[in-house]
């Protein structure tokens, strides 16, 4: 017979005759933070003012405290001196190659870059605006915009998009700005990222007087595939991170044995990411006084630490990246100052290149969103867990939680149909390009997120109604705020009293959602121990 110990839960953080004024404060914390892209403003506090000098300070710290959470950020005099003498050099290169064709510089782009530019037309390219952004739909989120802004400085600093300093400070200004223009993150499928771009920068050529090659500069590369990859690495902190406690949360609920993430397994498994989710799923139980069961837990339990740790080789692989496409140099044409060619044996040149491709930032987000959907059926899995599970769910009502397991399938479902490869569509016409699936790669990370922390909001759920159910057992210090976060947003069900849960696991999501990218955007010294416990402004 299951015993209710109503004092002890009338002690805890929330009961549910208090629940119309506790969710209305966690939904005003959330309001704010979590509208459906984040659109505009800072998500985290801004830091001290940040001075650019060489290519290699653009570093995903740099990114997030930049495009985030809004930090000044401007380029060293030295580097604009620097910038103006590669211009000039470049210039100097044309006078004394009359004969090369150079793409978007000298000859047409597109279609017609078999055919050499007259003065005239020259002239009215420099003038016209852009005229590549053909693109529309839902735009992207304003931190993501702040981000191909930055990205596309990073060959200006270094030299190799031959662009006047007068320009880089152009750009650069634009991060001053509260709101970025909108850019589409539908219908982005070219070569080039022209259409985007052009969109994004289409306004500069009436705004500032551009030189030769600038309007290539301002079209071609790939800064918005840097961008999203970026935004796929910073998020994923918070995101696994929750992962992490509400998995923890469950398998301590579950009553799962010490024996399934002892310390002794660290001497057979020799990946460093499989013993991380050991030794994480380990320290964030101890010190728990729920009772363990005597016999091995599910399976889903049993690879919470595969899994996470499959999880984590997908977050390292997309920081290794991340840190190498938002420092290189991509532009096309992309010129080679004598400066960087004599450090490879070589002289001055200019060269079209697929510099406006990154594949390895595509793949970055696609891991992610494998490693995203594996979480997500492993959610799935936790909650059956609870629900077959009577020693879990003593008592329970089912018409309350008996249709969670129904809406968790779904979720899972529509993960497993994300977590498709972002494969290179087929060329097209004309110049033979090759479309980028770069936006296709985030949309599906993106979704992906959502979806993840959707089944983490019914695993948490019922990890918190099974608790209650059983005598509101305690759980472990280290997750006793998340226990007491969850409840309230989503307070238990008391015996024998149906009451319609949906609104309140609404809340609970999109508390997750905005304390996990609150998580992400804060400075590592300034982050709670759990996602949870993250405070909201």
């Amino acid at each position: 017979m299951t015993v209710f110990s109503r004092r002890k839960f009338l002690k805890s953080s929330i009961v549910a005759s208090s629940l119309p004024l506790a969710a209305s404060k966690a939904m005003a914390e959330v309001k704010v933070q979590d509208s459906p892209a984040i659109e505009a403003g800072p998500i985290g506090k801004p830091s001290a003012p940040i001075v650019i000098k060489t290519r290699r300070d653009f570093t995903p710290d740099v990114y997030r405290r930049v495009c985030w959470n809004h930090t000044p950020m401007t380029i060293a005099p030295e580097t604009l001196t620097a910038i103006d003498a590669s211009r000039a050099e470049f210039l100097q290169f044309l006078k004394a190659h009359p004969e090369l064709n150079i793409y978007g510089v000298n000859i047409h782009s597109g279609d017609w870059a078999k055919k050499r530019l007259s003065k005239d037309e020259l002239n009215s390219y420099l003038r016209q605006g852009l005229n590549t952004g053909v693109s529309f739909g839902d735009p992207l989120p304003d931190r993501i915009v702040r981000g191909i802004v930055m990205a596309r400085l990073v060959g200006m600093v270094s030299g190799n998009s031959a662009s006047s300093s007068g320009l880089t400070k152009h750009i650069c200004k634009m991060l001053d700005n509260p709101v970025q223009p909108k850019v589409p993150r539908e219908g982005q499928g070219g070569a080039g990222e022209v259409c985007p771009l052009g969109i994004l920068f289409d306004n500069i050529p009436r705004e500032i007087e551009l030189g030769v090659k600038e309007p290539m500069t301002l079209i071609n590369g790939h800064p918005t595939a840097t961008s999203l990859c970026l935004d796929g690495y910073l998020r994923s902190v918070g995101t696994i991170k929750l992962c992490e406690e509400i998995f923890a949360l469950a398998a301590d609920g579950l009553q799962a044995p010490d024996e399934h993430f002892s310390a002794q397994l660290e001497a057979c498994w020799d990946d460093p990411d499989e013993v991380r989710g050991l030794q994480t799923l380990r320290g964030l139980i101890k010190g728990s006084p729920t009772p363990r069961r005597n016999k091995q837990s599910k399976v889903v339990v049993r690879d919470l630490p595969l899994m996470l740790g499959a999880a984590y080789k997908a977050q390292n692989n997309a920081k290794a990246i991340a840190e190498k496409v938002l420092c290189s140099a991509h532009d096309n044409p992309l010129w080679v100052p004598t400066d960087q060619a004599s450090k490879v044996g070589v002289g001055p040149f200019v060269c079209s290149n697929g510099s406006y491709h990154t594949q390895i930032g595509i793949v970055a987000n696609d891991e992610l969103s494998r490693a995203y959907a594996d979480l997500t059926v492993m959610g799935l899995g936790l909650v059956q867990a609870y629900y077959s599970d009577p020693k879990a769910m003593p008592d329970q009502e089912n018409n309350v939680f008996g249709d969670i397991p129904m809406n968790a399938a779904d979720w899972a479902d529509e993960a497993r149909t994300l977590a498709v490869p972002s494969i290179m569509p087929p060329p097209q016409y004309g110049q033979n390009d090759m479309p980028s699936p770069y936006m296709r790669a985030w949309n599906k990370v993106d979704r992906l997120e959502r979806v993840l922390i959707g089944i983490l909001t019914q695993v948490a759920t019922m990890a918190s109604q099974s608790i209650y159910m059983r005598g509101d057992l305690q759980t472990s210090p280290a997750l006793t705020p998340t226990l007491q976060a969850i409840r309230v947003c989503t307070p238990p069900v008391t015996p024998h009293t149906r009451r319609t849960i949906g609104h309140e696991m609404d809340i609970l999501f999109r508390t997750m959602l905005a304390k996990s990218r609150a998580y992400s955007a804060a400075d590592p010294e300034d982050r709670s121990a759990t996602v949870m416990e993250m405070k909201l402004s």
